[in-house]
């Protein structure tokens, strides 16, 4: 199914590709957005253009196993490695044999670190020959920083129109009815443009009655993933709660949970909250607090788990949000907090929290 916010991003991405200058590009985006998804169409695509011969792909995941990726990449090329060999002597004749090869793309996807490509057996392409690369990770530091990808390209959760539209596609016409459609638009909201949460939400409510779909959309809304295992939304939670273990740091992984308790929208409300729960180690001023505050925030941001969003004219967690607060007097705030701004991920992260098995309540005695 093709959708208009993947569409130009996919077409982007083939024409860095096809640019002599780039050897290695990346893909980023939170957990379960649909960045395996979309480098796939993009190798099919670069295939049938003939940007490539062969396209070749392995997922790489935070422990990478190197024999199953040479396994991956040797079955495509026709070259036999022998079992017993050592790792590195099976890198080398990896290495000569790429480098002879030319218009290889290798996708790795799920990239958590620093992977050493030429120790692998992976030669970046140059104009004698070798590979070009492209990478999928949650993070966009560990596709720059880490890996030294020349471009970096951001996929985001579905629009809402596009979500309702793979919704709708899992479940058929039965969402047109009535009452029903009403509940079963509420149940697509609640899925949070996320591809890995609406295809099995959708699949498992698809032909249920009323009743189910009203019982589905309580569930949905509380703050127990536990509970969600009638709508097999647990795929969703599991792969958001893997990018939140691995923030790093107890300081960190507190503001997020503090941001998704109480639904805040920017870095002011951080500084001022986290002031006031003591949860900011080792500060002794206020411009200290208020850089630790950006710090943690961009943090957020950079492992895709804490989105800029617009709703309601508001921008949040944004410069120009930052700018216009800082004109205020903080003595006098008065602040309403909207669900769904600056949410962490999104709305089905916020009832996320309390699976981490942490409350708030504990949470604040624990700083």
């Amino acid at each position: 199914m093709h959708f208009e916010s993947r569409t130009s991003t996919l077409k982007e991405i083939l024409d860095a590709l096809s640019n002599r200058n780039f050897n290695m590009i990346g893909v980023y985006g939170m957990g379960g957005v649909g960045k395996t998804t979309l480098v796939k169409e993009v190798g099919r695509q670069a295939k049938e253009n003939n940007l490539f011969e062969k396209v070749i792909s392995s997922c790489v995941s935070q422990t990478p196993q190197i024999k199953e990726i040479h396994g991956e990449i040797t079955e495509k090329i026709g070259l036999e490695l022998a079992e017993q060999s050592h790792e590195t002597v099976r890198a080398g004749r990896l290495l000569e044999r790429l480098n002879k090869e030319s218009k290889i793309l290798i996708i790795l996807d799920d990239i958590w670190g620093s992977l050493d490509l030429e120790a692998i057996g992976i030669p970046l392409a140059d104009d004698n020959g070798g590979c070009k690369v492209l990478l999928t990770a949650r993070s966009p530091d560990v596709l720059s920083c880490k890996m030294g990808c020349q471009q970096i390209f951001f996929v985001d959760v579905l629009k809402e129109k596009e979500a309702w539209s793979l919704f709708k596609k899992m479940t058929g016409d039965c969402t047109e009815n009535g009452e029903l459609k009403s509940v079963a638009t509420e149940v697509a909201k609640e899925c949070a443009g996320l591809p890995i949460a609406i295809v099995p939400v959708a699949n498992a409510l698809k032909n249920k009655r009323l009743y189910e779909w009203r019982n589905a959309l309580r569930q949905l809304k509380r703050p127990f993933l536990r509970r969600f295992s009638e709508t097999e939304a647990e795929a969703a939670y599991s792969t958001i709660e893997l990018s939140y273990y691995q923030l790093e740091g107890e300081e960190l992984r507190k503001t997020f949970l503090l941001i998704g308790y109480t639904f805040i929208c920017s870095v002011n409300d951080v500084l001022y909250y986290g002031m006031g729960l003591g949860l900011f180690q080792n500060i002794n001023t206020l411009e200290e607090a208020r850089d630790r505050a950006h710090t943690l925030v961009d943090k957020l941001k950079n492992s895709c788990l804490l989105l800029d969003e617009k709703e309601k004219e508001n921008e949040t967690f944004s410069e120009e949000n930052e700018k216009e607060e800082d004109t205020k007097d903080s003595g006098k705030r008065v602040q309403t907090y909207e669900n769904g701004l600056g949410q962490p991920t999104a709305g089905i992260l916020n009832k996320a929290s309390s699976s981490f098995h942490i409350r708030i309540k504990s949470w604040m005695v624990l700083t």
